[in-house]
């Protein structure tokens, strides 16, 4: 392994059911309503639509939640959804993985490839990120764009002479494009052939259930709602969090983890939501009151309106406007947090921002956050390349720099001293002395000194060149070392049993325990 743990999982497994039991503890005690709707009824609601797009009954289980965008990611992400699926199984609960489809991301895959004696790595693009356009409206990937896609991806995987590679990525090839056949667009794309290449290991994981999806029932619509009505007060919440956050994290920039939410001089009022234009595009979102009404709007004006008293009235209001709207990062995760989950669980990235999360819920909603979980891993593929010590390098810098100062030293590796080199050696000791002797004429011992040198240096300079190759073959090892052990690679070159492994559950029949020391 390159260093630190290959998993890490906080709560530790064995631990999730104390923080799902602490967590459904506090809602009965929950004061506050959202659009009108007390929250713990919201909750009930906005958890059985879920499941219910889900294909679950809500029977009262346990419910864990995980999700990330619908891209080709690493196995450090996809090892979220085995967590939650192998607690699911072993302990009679519900998993739900939750696809954001909504995100303006790519299908691209990271692929080694061995071009000479180095391993290289490059990015295979399948779907290119448009401007503002999420993976929801982007139309799945044309039949001549998928073959060219595995062509490359395979012309790449053959100079590893690698053959678990190669027919991993034949599983995958093939649901791919039976996704690609099916999708309707290539968010779908995405979903279906991660769920395709589980398939041909045996695997189905928890069901994925689209953020676009449940973004559009009622129960989503009075979360929104609500913040809608009530902009400028969780505006001012949601800047407090992020100030607090970058105050104990020492974040200097104003970007990080999010920009704050700004108020334009007409008095709207920015909210971490985006709006879907009709064309698909991806709009920021701003509320401003006129008369009853709240309009939301974009800078392309007016992108709907809802009745100011808010509740279901405004929710009907924006049904019928056919509106699409979508949580960004902080709202995402405080839905499902509070109104579904009874553990959500985030990566490490997610893990780290959602401390506004916490910040916030504290705030405005006047509750302790419900506990989350954080699950990520670190899987290298086989490919041969051990990594480079950090001190060889600087050590051969070092020799090639006392081959200039002080070549005196690796005299002993030219081999014979002939007669010159011998003389040269006993000067530059001579000229050593010399110069730390009291009232000495340091500057011309130095020149001399020098000279010597140069003189040295011409003698030892197959010495020097034997350095420089050694120097030259560490740099292009700890290059190719850097390539093998990335942890980016897509998930479709490693096989489910690996992640399995590392939650020490046997892939392949029945699940009965799920225990690790996951930190």
């Amino acid at each position: 392994m390159a260093g630190g743990s290959p998993f890490v999982c906080h709560p530790p497994l064995a631990a999730w059911a104390d923080a799902i039991e602490a967590n459904r503890a506090q809602v009965p005690s929950w004061s506050f309503s959202i659009a009108g709707v007390p929250a713990a009824e919201l909750r009930a609601r906005a958890r059985r639509r879920v499941l219910e797009i889900a294909g679950m009954e809500d029977d009262g289980r346990p419910l864990v939640v995980t999700g990330h965008q619908p891209v080709f990611y690493h196995p450090g992400v996809w090892i979220k959804a085995f967590a939650v699926t192998g607690q699911a199984r072993c302990r009679d609960w519900r998993a739900v993985n939750l696809t954001v489809d909504h995100d303006a991301a790519e299908l691209a895959a990271e692929v080694p490839f061995r071009s000479g004696d180095e391993l290289r790595y490059t990015k295979e693009f399948l779907v290119i990120p448009q401007s503002g356009r999420p993976l929801e409206s982007l139309p799945p990937p044309a039949p001549e764009q998928v073959a060219q896609f595995v062509a490359r991806v395979e012309e790449r995987l053959a100079s590893l002479d690698w053959s678990d590679g190669a027919e991993r990525f034949r599983r995958f090839a093939q649901a791919l494009r039976d996704a690609c056949r099916t999708a309707p667009h290539a968010a779908g794309v995405g979903v279906l052939s991660r769920r395709g290449y589980e398939r041909s290991f045996g695997e189905t994981l928890c069901p994925d259930v689209s953020v676009a999806e449940t973004s559009a029932a009622p129960e989503f619509l009075l979360f929104f709602v609500h913040w809608a009505v009530h902009a400028r007060e969780l505006q001012q919440a949601y800047n407090r969090a992020l100030a607090l956050f970058r105050a104990e994290h020492r974040v200097r920039s104003a970007a990080n983890p999010f920009p704050d939410l700004r108020q334009l001089p007409d008095g709207s009022v920015e909210l971490p939501f985006w709006g879907v234009t009709g064309a698909g595009i991806r709009r920021k979102l701003y509320a401003r009151r006129k008369g009853g009404d709240i309009e939301l709007v974009n800078l392309e004006g007016v992108f709907a309106k809802m009745p100011a008293k808010g509740g279901g009235s405004a929710v009907e209001a924006i049904i019928a406007s056919g509106a699409r709207v979508r949580p960004k990062a902080v709202p995402l995760t405080v839905f499902y947090r509070l109104f579904v989950a009874d553990l959500f669980v985030h990566g490490t990235g997610g893990g780290r921002y959602d401390q506004v999360t916490d910040a916030l819920i504290s705030d405005y909603f006047g509750i302790r956050p419900p506990a989350f979980g954080v699950v990520s891993a670190s899987l290298y593929l086989p490919l041969g390349v051990r990594p480079v010590p950090p001190t060889a390098i600087s050590a051969q810098r070092r020799k090639l720099r006392d081959l200039v100062f002080n070549p005196q030293r690796y005299a002993w590796e030219a081999g014979d001293v002939d007669e010159e080199l011998a003389r040269l050696l006993a000067r530059k000791e001579e000229l050593i002395q010399a110069i730390n002797e009291p009232g000495a004429a340091r500057r011309a011992l130095t020149r001399e000194i020098e000279a010597v040198n140069r003189a040295l240096g011409k003698k030892l300079a197959p010495v020097a060149a034997k350095a420089q190759e050694e120097l030259s073959r560490l740099k292009a090892r700890a290059r190719s070392a850097a390539v093998a052990w990335r942890r980016t690679y897509p998930f479709f070159l490693f096989a489910p049993g690996s992640l399995w492994e590392l939650l020490s559950v046997p892939a392949g029949g029945p699940r009965e325990t799920l225990e690790t020391q996951g930190g």
